[in-house]
């Protein structure tokens, strides 16, 4: 396995092709993201003042 990553760490830094399979992987990259992103729903993650209880303390263990 570790030839396998030598030969890609080699092609990467090959002063002919590496940059341009450098950008090509950073442009995939980004279009599966952005792929990604539009498959999952948004998650509205919006807290209310109703959602703390002002009497909990995490490091008092008597408190229920």
């Amino acid at each position: 396995m570790a030839k396998k990553i030598d030969r890609i760490a080699q092609m990467l830094n090959c002063p002919e092709k590496g940059e341009e399979l450098r950008r090509a992987i950073t442009e995939s990259r980004k279009e599966f993201l952005l792929a990604k992103q539009a498959e999952e729903p948004e998650e509205e993650d919006h807290l209310d003042e109703d959602d703390f209880d002002d009497d909990y303390d995490e490091f008092d263990w008597t408190t229920p």
